[in-house]
């Protein structure tokens, strides 16, 4: 990717203007379901930060020497810390030799940036090792956490940076930019609207989705949790199924759909643009309380961590098992 997306321009005008101002703050705490971009946009204010030579817009030239070390994953003042495996915890040993490298100077003489993927899976240790440098950031140096859920970060990091939120993009705006992309890969740009319908509007899911044929899929995995809730099938069955699928993807996608279920109860006005799929999430989460729908996204949670550590049908099996326990009302599967 160069340069941001299109449903990003508002924050990054601020934050070019607040970089123009030398105003930046120290911590940004990036935040929003996925599909919207936080790394991406991420990745490029990053790049923006360490550019010799910015256009007008705050933008990378993409040809300085600074630009040349950042594509090549080589920017000595460029610091990423993510999970070792996927679905696995940032160490505090991570946290560590981070705050060792970002105590030196600069090697461009300007900024140092930090990019903390996935924060939330910060253990705590990781996370109060990093909650002294929030405190008491060295100069001239930006960290950036990146996270889907605020609830996943201790209240002491959350309150020494600066929330951005990244809603769900407006659905012409999305439509407009994956009809765009689906053209411009060679594939059917009518399809746009159903792909973002299937995707909750997170257009970047919709795209994945688009090149790897997963619509039907996504599809299928939720008339299995319909199944399930309403006792119709087997979760040991089902779970069998789903072990046959490249992995974690089902579990990714069921962490996906419980965060979404969640936002529906707590901020109903965030589905107004998609309809058919809140009707699939009523039906799907029936009268769960929501405390109980938090615990199981815990549950989730743990359980991406744990795939790559154990038996992987084990750990799908008792999250299915879970779910078909549940307390819900009769589901109706719609659309």
């Amino acid at each position: 990717m160069t340069g941001y997306y299109p449903w990003q321009e508002t924050h990054w005008r601020n934050l070019a203007e607040r970089l123009a101002q030398d105003s930046l703050p120290h911590a940004l705490l990036l935040h929003g379901p996925s599909g919207t971009g936080k790394a991406d946009f991420a990745a490029e204010f990053a790049r923006s930060l360490l550019c010799q030579q910015n256009q007008a817009d705050g933008l990378a030239c993409g040809r300085c020497s600074a630009c040349l070390l950042y594509a090549a994953d080589n920017h000595p003042d460029s610091h990423v810390v993510e999970p070792e495996k996927e679905g696995g915890p940032v160490k505090i040993d991570q946290i560590r030799a981070l705050i060792a490298d970002i105590g030196l100077s600069s090697h461009a003489g300007g900024y140092k940036v930090v990019v903390v993927r996935s924060a939330g899976a910060m253990n705590i240790a990781a996370a109060n090792s990093l909650l002294k440098t929030l405190e008491e950031p060295p100069a001239k140096t930006l960290i950036m956490l990146l996270t889907e859920q605020l609830s996943r970060l201790p209240a002491t990091v959350r309150s020494r940076c600066q929330l951005l939120r990244f809603n769900m993009p407006d659905s012409v705006i999305a439509q407009n930019w994956l009809a765009g992309k689906l053209l411009e890969n060679g594939g059917n740009p009518d399809a746009a609207q159903d792909l973002l319908a299937i995707a909750n509007g997170a257009p970047l899911i919709a795209l994945a989705d688009a090149e790897k044929d997963r619509p039907a899929l996504r599809q299928s995995l939720l008339e299995a949790l319909a199944g399930l809730a309403e006792g119709r099938l087997d979760p040991v069955k089902v779970a069998g199924e789903w072990l046959k699928l490249e992995q974690p993807m089902p579990i990714k996608y069921l962490h996906g759909w419980v965060s979404d279920m969640i936002r529906l109860r707590q901020v109903p006005a965030s589905f107004a643009d998609n309809i058919e799929y809140k009707k699939v999430l009523q039906s799907l989460c029936g009268d769960v309380e929501v405390q109980k729908l938090y615990i199981y996204l815990d549950r989730i949670t743990e359980a991406l961590q744990l795939m790559t550590q154990v038996n992987p049908l084990s750990v799908i099996e008792s999250l299915l098992i879970h779910w078909a326990n549940m307390p819900k009302q009769k589901t109706i599967m719609q659309g």
